[in-house]
């Protein structure tokens, strides 16, 4: 899967979102999603699975202990809060209120694709999100150095 680039939409009167048609033509005949919370530098936002790629993540998740205190925090924060979605025949995704309100998702959103996921975050806290990573880029030129890719 190869989900890249970003998309700025806007979320209708009954919290649904529509997902970019060429993310959509990646999940091919599956169109059941994940939405889990998430905090990226600092900022709230909401992740979005691909099924397939969510069962993936359960499985990892599984192999570890069960009684970890991050095992016990990742479950609970992340997976807990969780919910299950699927793409209407519009090309939408309907976000759960308790998730538009854990992002500030309120109108304008970006989507963004991270390869085998993307992540919904508002517009407004994207831009200052991305001038502050594209500020730490200029000042650090080997900001990205360490992933060895």
């Amino acid at each position: 899967m190869d989900l890249c680039g970003n998309f700025t939409h806007t979320i209708d009167s009954k919290g649904r979102v529509s997902v970019p048609a060429g993310f959509r033509d990646q999940l091919l005949d599956d169109h059941r999603l994940v939405l889990a919370p998430f905090t990226v530098i600092g900022e709230r936002c909401v992740d979005v699975y691909p099924y397939g790629e969510w069962q993936k993540l359960l499985e990892k998740f599984d192999a570890r202990p069960k009684f970890n205190a991050k095992s016990l925090k990742f479950q609970m924060a992340y997976i807990g809060r969780s919910h299950r979605t699927e793409i209407d025949a519009a090309g939408r995704i309907l976000l759960p209120p308790a998730l538009r309100e854990h992002a500030g998702l309120r109108r304008d959103v970006v989507v963004m694709g991270q390869s085998h996921m993307f992540r919904l975050m508002d517009e407004e806290t994207y831009r200052k999100v991305m001038g502050e990573l594209d500020a730490e880029a200029a000042d650090d030129q080997g900001l990205f150095e360490d992933l060895n890719l």
